[in-house]
């Protein structure tokens, strides 16, 4: 007879730690790593989407069911007398055949390294049922192995624990949500799912297995396969105590023996073991963290000596949380070595395989990331900034509400706007940069690819202040801090003061196309940068005015190599000319809209009239038998300026026009520094809020970029790994900020256009933006997580840095990177025990070493394998796997029995 539903089953919260109906155990984590619910992505490809999901239609279980109509397999047609039992086991079949469907449209699409995964759901007697199908690829070492073979497969990492506990591949949980099943009612439940898998077993090409969770599954499991004449049973077993005749091996051989209910000394059948012993280190010298408070920049983290003071700059980070040991003995016959109660030969020292494995924390901060995401939530905010001068100054409410709503916002900000000695701090820091360092004109002048971002130089004013304002908790203590800068820029502008030493003359370039003097700030910084370095430059000019009195001509900048002679033959001599105009990329910028409304070319070229004067004026006095020929040869082949952009007859009417003048003579100026210099001011005191943070946004993620840069190319360039990752948040960086990212814009035009009247800046799509951040994190959490590996490995293990960084493990193979992984191992025992040992800096062997000690846990795997080929298949199911801790011991036991 068949049982009845619903099943005896008790209602309880659910539990935090189990996902899907998949427990994530922390004993776990110490031998697997990630568990397998956190690691796997579900690989089932878009076409087979549907039938994974839950709820599929049922017109696609009507096809598939249709499909396998000629198999003979088990299905239920007249449901007019089904029992639950029979439609519950109907259910779990259908999806089965979805998920054997899913498995053979994906072939060929799915990763080596990765498994299968899908969820489904059913609806049963009130109850929510949950299926977790999956396939676990075998490493291609395994694939030609027989899975009666014991090997390194034997004990996987970042496996699922039915996959450790159990040896399989291919299987299927089922579980009730949000209830614990009692070990009566798992049975009933695995009994029904047993009966559909065997329904579908026929088009798996791997044998599908089948558990249920006893108690809620953090312990126990129990599971079924029927396959052919075979039937297997999968058991476990937790004890809270420790059995001491199954803590070793000759006590766990003679208890599988007798579960298998098989003599010992049968000689048709050999026992094979396989073992790993699991040391874990989990105190390491702390890191410390020295970060440079006048650059913003983070040095890299280094062990500090055990006992060592922690100065008040410095922080501990450790992206390590432990470091696990697994020495291995994959496969040996039962008797090879001798561990019982009295004495082991299982010498964790000499076995044959050493692996190393890293439990990274979660729980780092990352601070250069951190910092870029503060400032992208202060975008809100800076849309109601529409001038940073005005946004600062005291508002005078006009209603009793505007002034209760003042007060509110007045004490608001008390609390989030740092204390005014504090402001003034970080402005005199600011001012401290230098607007244009001398070195970074130099490091620029190499050209990088982050100069398209448009941002500022590494060490300038500019810099800092993105540094300091992205530790604001505000946006408007940004811009407080920004207009303090700012009114200590006009005090100097107003006394004239001369710039530091560290400072350099902002860089200006010529764009000979364009056919005039007239030079352009670095186009690889933002407009606010370039702002800046006009302030200055127009300092240099008032002094140097000062110095001599009057505007000082420059002789002209080019010369030509071989005299040029004129139409007479005689030798033109180049003129002193008038300092050229400098322009920022808003100019240009204005300039070139101007010159594209304006369709007559004479008129066109009359924008640059002033300086075709002055320069007309200048050669004739320094060649008076000269002629308009003369000059534009002069103009083409000594200045190397363009001729195309003018008409000759335009030239023609100024050479007529102008008489002899030298420059120093000439009243109008090019460059006018006071008009130049009130104009940046303006246009810095006077900016929008999204346009101010969108521009200290890229400097700061330029900033970060070459810091992170710099710190792998202190370490010798990095592994390829790391260099992988920065290359990968290059490209994103640079992908989110060009054209396509921002709305069909280069980045130099998003900064002019914004300065314009009516124009708004914006920054590029979120998702980009996202996956800028994403990139970033994973660049400065792998160089962290590098840097710590280092310091706790160094010499020859840091040849295992590579394979710790892509796979989170790496096999020790050499006998010094073993020495040098047992002397970590005890250098994190006396400082687990507080012990300052200084004898840890010798070379000298200890002893009573880490593997004196017990070890995390001891496992083991007992498997029959038959010597003769004809009962291979009854003793292929026949596995004992034993963890045995300080404090309990887990059993996990398969037994194959066969089936009449």
């Amino acid at each position: 007879s068949q049982p009845t539903f619903p099943l005896a089953v008790v209602e309880m919260q659910p539990d935090p730690e189990r996902v899907n109906g998949l427990s994530l155990d922390d004993e776990d984590a110490d031998l697997d790593g990630q568990s397998a619910v956190g690691r796997q992505v579900e690989a089932v490809p878009e076409s087979c989407r549907e039938v994974a999901e839950p709820g599929s239609s049922a017109s696609a279980s009507a096809a598939t069911a249709s499909n396998h109509e000629d198999e003979g397999v088990f299905e239920i047609r007249d449901f007019t007398t089904a029992s639950s039992f029979e439609r519950l086991s109907h259910q779990i079949s259908l999806a089965a055949k979805r998920w054997a469907t899913a498995l053979k449209a994906s072939e060929g699409q799915s990763s080596r390294d990765e498994g299968l995964l899908m969820r489904e759901g059913i609806d049963h007697m009130n109850f929510r049922y949950e299926l977790v199908f999956q396939l676990v690829n075998a490493p291609p070492a395994v694939e030609s192995m027989k899975d009666d073979r014991l090997g390194l497969h034997a004990f996987p990492t970042r496996a699922h624990r039915l996959q450790r506990w159990f040896g399989v591949r291919h299987f299927v949980i089922v579980t009730i949500r949000d209830q614990n099943i009692d070990l009566d009612s798992a049975r009933t439940v695995l009994g029904a799912a047993a009966l559909a898998v065997r329904s579908a077993a026929q088009i798996f090409s791997v044998p599908l297995s089948c558990f249920v969770p006893v108690d809620g599954g953090r312990k126990k499991y129990l599971g079924e396969l029927l396959e052919g004449q075979q039937r297997v049973l999968y058991t476990t077993d937790l004890k809270m105590a420790v059995d001491p005749s199954l803590e070793h091996l000759s006590g766990l051989a003679d208890f599988f023996w007798e579960k298998i209910e098989v003599s010992s000394k049968d000689r048709q059948h050999a026992l094979m073991v396989g073992a790993r012993f699991t040391y874990s280190a989990d105190h390491f010298e702390p890191l410390l963290q020295k970060v440079n408070r006048k650059r913003g920049q983070v040095e890299l983290p280094q062990a500090a000596p055990v006992g060592a003071g922690h100065a008040a700059d410095e922080k501990e980070l450790d992206s390590v949380e432990s470091v696990k040991l697994h020495c291995l003995w994959p496969s040996f016959p039962l008797g090879s070595f001798v561990d019982d109660a009295s004495y082991s030969e299982l010498d964790p020292r000499a076995a044959p395989y050493w692996k190393v494995r890293i439990i990274r924390s979660t729980a780092v901060p990352l601070p250069l990331t951190q910092r870029l995401r503060a400032m992208l939530d202060f975008r809100k905010e800076a849309r109601t900034v529409l001038s940073a001068e005005h946004s600062v100054q005291p508002q005078m409410p006009k209603t009793a509400m505007a002034s209760l709503t003042a007060a509110i916002q007045e004490s608001l900000e008390s609390i989030l706007l740092p204390p005014h000695s504090e402001m003034i701090a970080m402005t005199e820091e600011c001012m401290g940069c230098p607007v244009v360092p001398a070195a970074a004109v130099h490091d620029e002048a190499s050209g990088s690819s982050l100069r398209q971002l448009r941002a500022a130089r590494a060490g300038d004013r500019l810099t800092r202040l993105a540094q300091l304002g992205s530790g604001m908790r505000c946006f408007k203590g940004t811009v407080t801090l920004w207009c303090h800068m700012l009114a200590r820029m006009r005090s100097q502008w107003d006394a004239l003061e001369r710039p530091g030493p560290e400072e350099t003359s902002p860089p200006t370039r010529r764009v000979s196309a364009r056919g005039t003097r007239a030079e352009v700030f670095d186009d690889g910084v933002c407009l606010a940068q370039q702002k800046m370095e006009m302030l200055q430059r127009s300092i240099e000019e008032c002094r140097n005015c000062l110095a001599a009195n009057s505007s000082p001509p420059t002789p002209s900048s080019s010369s030509s190599a071989k005299p040029l002679l004129s139409r007479r033959g005689e030798p033109i001599t180049s003129p002193v000319l008038m300092a050229p105009a400098l322009l920022t990329e808003d100019v240009v910028l204005q300039r070139d809209a101007a010159a594209a409304s304006i369709s007559d070319s004479a008129e066109r070229a009359e924008l640059h009239g002033r300086e075709m004067r002055s320069d007309i004026c200048a050669f004739k006095d320094a060649n008076p038998t000269a002629c308009l020929e003369d000059f534009l040869s002069w103009r083409n082949d000594v200045e190397g300026l363009s001729l195309e952009p003018f008409p000759k007859e335009w030239f023609a009417e100024l050479w007529e026009q102008t008489e002899p003048r030298p420059a120093a003579k000439q009243q109008a100026k090019l460059f006018e520094p006071h008009r130049e210099a009130e104009m940046a001011l303006h246009y810095l005191e006077n900016i929008e809020g999204t346009q101010l943070l969108l521009q200290l946004f890229r400097v700061l993620l330029k900033e970060t970029l070459e810091e992170l840069s710099e710190t792998l190319a202190a370490a010798g360039g990095g592994p390829a790994y790391l260099r992988v990752l920065r290359d990968r948040a290059v490209s994103a960086t640079l992908t989110a900020f060009s054209s396509a990212g921002t709305r069909q814009q280069d980045v130099a035009e998003v900064d002019a256009e914004a300065a314009l009247v009516g124009e708004i800046a914006e920054f590029p799509d979120e998702e980009l933006l996202q996956s800028v951040l994403a990139a970033l994190e994973a660049l400065e959490s792998a160089i962290r997580f590098a840097s710590s590996l280092r310091a706790k490995l160094p010499g020859q293990a840091e040849a295992l840095l590579e394979e710790l960084l892509t796979e989170g493990e790496a096999d020790v193979t050499s006998p010094l990177q073993r020495c040098a992984i047992e002397r970590l191992f005890e250098k994190s025992r006396v400082l687990g025990r507080g012990h300052q040992d200084s004898s840890l800096d010798s070379d000298t062997g200890d002893e009573q070493g880490i593997f004196d000690t017990l070890p995390l846990a001891k496992e083991f795997v007992l498997q029959l394998q038959p010597s003769d080929a004809a009962d291979a298949s009854g003793a292929s199911s026949r596995r004992l796997y034993a963890e045995v801790r300080e404090r309990h011991m887990r059993l996990a036991l398969v037994r194959g029995l066969r089936v009449n």
